[in-house]
């Protein structure tokens, strides 16, 4: 994923009103990262990242506009 797509993505997932922020773990490694998602079974939040696939996604709800 390039830093584009995962700007995209994150912008498109916070127009909907998710908690999401893009995430660099080395020089060529861009996520996207859910935050705040509610458990039920745990009773807490957590954060996780998305699959590419999803990245691409959401990045061309954006790119649709």
């Amino acid at each position: 994923m390039t830093q584009k797509q995962c700007e995209s993505a994150v912008k498109a997932l916070q127009e909907r009103g998710f908690n999401a922020s893009h995430v660099q773990g080395a020089p060529d490694d861009h996520g996207v990262w859910l935050d705040s998602v509610w458990d039920v079974e745990l009773g807490d939040t957590r954060s996780f990242r998305i699959h590419d696939e999803e990245i691409e996604w959401w990045g061309a709800e954006i790119e649709d506009k």
